[in-house]
């Protein structure tokens, strides 16, 4: 767990919340047996730190329990849980942070990757929970492709993570009485080949869309987002980096013949680097924004100006 050494309060809910998983998970994954990735940077203006451990166990190919802090009042929780492709068992979707409790994100899920799954248990704790504490039916679109109608979002509005501890644990519950424990080995060919592409698919779609990412890669450099995003996608069956990055768009070919806007290369590059869900949200953005200033060439002096100014509300 990370050491509460930081001054955001919400690093002894994490450790909880991780403890907790742990203690309950133990006779699914060996909890003594896992491999850690940890990156720090600290400076007279940078304190920030992340953490990933990864476990194993009989039906479980991959669980990557990850912390990190980013600065005061920004640290966060994110678990993925994925079933090795003999099992049909849902894979666990967990992130949590923002900027609690006026601002907090949260992401929970229990993703289906077989279409024999009865999520009849999960749908019945997530509309509990849901009514609990006080979230919207909205879904979120990148992920609906690839998750259970019953995902549990809170889109950095307010909420108290303390509240949380409760949904939690319930959902962790589930996943183990309805799902880990009652699962049986199967080596239906037809049946293991739709799970794999199912789990494959679910790590294309959060590896290319999650925004998480972009954040670490500012915080902590390419090469070490690299390692988390393999933490969190590897396994098997697992999906490579390369295989999730497209190719950057032409230099030049960005052009809004409407709006008589067009980009170079350096702010098309900038723009690639965010979630491919986000880019077309971004553009249409920045775009309005050379129309106000009178601009007709979208520069990376621009792009960056205009990170700055909105920033704010795409922060984890």
């Amino acid at each position: 767990m990370i050491k509460n050494n930081t001054p955001d309060p919400y690093v002894t809910l994490w450790n909880r919340c991780e403890a907790w998983f742990l203690e309950h998970l133990q006779d699914c994954m060996n909890g003594d047996d896992f491999t850690e990735y940890q990156s720090f940077r600290h400076n007279a203006d940078t304190h920030i730190r992340a953490r990933s451990r990864l476990y194993q166990g009989e039906k479980l190919d991959r669980v990557m329990v990850h912390q990190y802090s980013l600065k005061a009042g920004r640290s966060g929780l994110v678990i993925f849980g994925y079933p090795r492709v003999e099992y049909a068992i849902p894979c666990f979707l967990l992130h949590i942070g923002g900027m609690p409790p006026a601002r907090t994100l949260l992401i929970l899920d229990l993703a289906p990757i077989d279409p024999a799954l009865d999520m009849t248990p999960f749908q019945t704790v997530a509309a509990q929970q849901r009514a609990v504490l006080g979230l919207p039916e909205t879904q979120v679109e990148w992920l609906q492709p690839v998750t259970s109608p019953h995902l549990l979002y809170c889109p950095l509005k307010p909420l108290e993570p303390e509240q949380f501890f409760a949904t939690f644990t319930a959902t962790i519950e589930t996943w183990r009485s309805a799902y880990i424990e009652p699962a049986q080995h199967d080596t239906n060919a037809a049946a293991v080949q739709r799970r794999s592409a199912a789990i494959v698919e679910l790590k294309r779609v959060l590896l290319r869309n999650d925004p998480a990412f972009p954040v670490f890669t500012r915080a902590f450099g390419q090469s070490m987002s690299d390692v988390f995003a393999e933490a969190a996608f590897g396994g098997n069956p697992g999906v490579t980096i390369a295989e999730a990055v497209e190719p950057l768009p032409v230099p030049g070919s960005w052009i809004n013949k409407k709006l008589g806007v067009s980009w170079n290369a350096d702010a098309q590059e900038r723009i690639h680097e965010a979630p491919a869900f986000l880019r077309p949200i971004i553009r249409r953005i920045i775009e309005k924004e050379a129309v106000k200033e009178e601009i007709t060439v979208v520069t990376l002096e621009l792009v960056l100006r205009c990170e700055k100014k909105y920033r704010s509300g795409m922060e984890l």
